[in-house]
C-alpha cells in the first residue's frame, strides 16, 4: 500500500478538489462540524449546542450534537442539534441557523450543503442557573 492510498483512507478526510495542480485539498468532517457550532451560535436565539450529556443520564448514551455527511453527489448533509433561548419563535430561529450554517460551510468549503436538518433538544432561560449541574 502506497503513502498515497493510505491517506485517503481516512473516513474523516473528504475530499475538496481532486487535484489542485499541486496535490489534493482536503478537509475533515470534524472541521465542518467546528463550522456548523460556530455559525450557530452567531445567531441570535441559539442558547447553545445540544450537550452531549443532556440525554446522558436518561440513555446513558453521549448526545452527538453536530453530524456531517455527504450525498452520493458529495455534497453536505449536516444535522445539529441545538437549545434555543426560552421566548423565541423556535421556527424561525431554526430557519435562521440553517442559512447561517449552509452560508458559512458553502464559504469556507467551497462545496455545496444539501441538506441542515435542525433539531431543537431543550429550550433555556439564559436568565437562569442551568440544571445540567445538579446530578
Amino acid at each position: 500500500m502506497t503513502e498515497e492510498d493510505d491517506f485517503s483512507t481516512d473516513a474523516n478526510l473528504e475530499p475538496l478538489q481532486e487535484d489542485s495542480g499541486l496535490g489534493s485539498i482536503q478537509i475533515n468532517n470534524n472541521v465542518v462540524a467546528n463550522i456548523v457550532a460556530m455559525a450557530c451560535q452567531e445567531v441570535p436565539g441559539v442558547y447553545g449546542l445540544a450537550s452531549g450529556d443532556v440525554l446522558k443520564g436518561l440513555f446513558n448514551k453521549r448526545v452527538v450534537s453536530v453530524t456531517v455527511d455527504e450525498d452520493e453527489e458529495g455534497r453536505y448533509l449536516i444535522k445539529v442539534k441545538l437549545i434555543l433561548v426560552f421566548g423565541v419563535r423556535l421556527a424561525k430561529v431554526a430557519v435562521e441557523v440553517q442559512n447561517a450554517v449552509r452560508s458559512q460551510v458553502e464559504n469556507m468549503t467551497d462545496k455545496e450543503v444539501a441538506r441542515v436538518d435542525v433539531i431543537v433538544d431543550a429550550v433555556r432561560n439564559p436568565d437562569s442557573p442551568d440544571s445540567e449541574d445538579e446530578d
